[in-house]
């Protein structure tokens, strides 16, 4: 470039960044040499050495969970807004990387990281890491107050859908989500107990044939454990499945039995994601504010990256509501 031009490296550097002290000549020689070269400049490159990259970080499980690819939708053009980028790392405790690199690598190219930890190894270290980290979890248990947390409320939004079933006078509602073993902390967990929270304040017993345990948050373990159940003849009118992903395999089952939602079994699901309005019928779900999370932690991670936001971590939680559809509008039948 600078050959081209007949000019020195220098020369093109002030040119590229416009810097007013360049004669009018020499910056036309400079500006003819970008055009016919097609040069780009490095950005990353221009940014690291002024100590900013404008680039964030999204570390997730990996996105095979439509949530999480919601997700990530949403804080990529929400980051953009606010002249952002960012980069997704798929991060669990299957990724055959040493996780603690990834963190250590991602630290040095980007300004602060946004990770939602709940399938990392608990030897990671989020509050040692040389940028600013926003949490997207409601599990202090792990953390504590060390790192920024934004969240949804899990316990809240599992209230608002087994009282909504409860109110439409469903009384038989089980459960899908439960892992396998008790796990304390866990995002079903805390599902599970808005779900007993709410039969508790109607004074309704919850039987433990009706809290239905899967190995995995999808379809396939949501029709599976649906189908047992209904074959066992488990007293059910309604579900609450933890995420829209069961529920979508949960309806499958009901129908594949011969019976109806909402006539027959009331569903609920958790995340309102797009294609739960497209479900046959409609799926109702908790909407647990992701496009609000997204914005809170955004406001937290580059208020820390800019100075304007000091101090203690902070925790913010979004409260959820509740899109009522198809699958849970109606109260008729109960299988016995």
């Amino acid at each position: 470039m600078a050959q081209f031009a007949g000019v020195s490296v220098r020369t093109v550097s002030n040119v590229v960044n416009d810097q007013p002290y360049v004669k009018d000549e020499t910056r036309r020689l400079v500006q003819n040499a970008i055009a016919v070269l097609g040069y780009r400049p490095n950005l990353i490159a221009r940014n690291l050495r002024v100590g900013s990259t404008h680039t964030l970080a999204l570390v997730l499980p990996r996105m095979t969970q439509p949530y999480f690819a919601e997700l990530a939708d949403d804080l990529l053009l929400a980051a953009r807004d606010r002249g952002y980028a960012v980069l997704i790392d798929p991060t669990d405790e299957n990724d055959t990387r040493k996780v603690d690199d990834v963190f250590a690598s991602l630290g040095m190219i980007t300004d602060g990281i946004f990770v939602d930890p709940t399938h990392l190894p608990g030897s990671v270290d989020l509050a040692s890491l040389p940028v600013p980290v926003v949490a997207l979890t409601s599990h202090s248990s792990r953390y504590g107050e060390t790192v920024d947390r934004v969240a949804m409320d899990d316990v809240g939004g599992a209230r608002l859908a087994t009282a909504h079933l409860l109110a439409s006078g469903r009384t038989r509602i089980a459960a899908v989500g439960l892992p396998p073993a008790a796990i304390a902390g866990s995002t079903g967990r805390l599902r599970l107990a808005g779900f007993l929270d709410a039969h508790a304040e109607a004074g309704i017993d919850v039987g433990p044939r009706r809290l239905l345990a899967v190995n995995a948050w999808d379809p396939t373990e949501g029709y599976r454990v649906m189908s047992e159940a209904l074959e066992a003849k488990v007293p059910i009118d309604a579900v609450f499945a933890f995420n829209d992903y069961m529920a979508m395999g949960v309806i499958h089952a009901v129908q594949a039995h011969g019976l109806r939602v909402p006539e027959d079994i009331a569903v609920v699901g958790f995340d309102d994601l797009n294609f739960s309005q497209h479900t046959s019928p409609p799926l109702s779900s908790v909407s647990p504010g992701q496009r609000r999370i997204v914005e809170a932690g955004l406001d937290m991670l580059i208020g820390r990256i800019d100075g304007s936001r000091t101090g203690p971590a902070e925790v913010a939680v979004v409260d959820a509501e509740l899109s009522v559809r198809g699958s849970s509008q109606q109260s008729t039948g109960l299988v016995e």
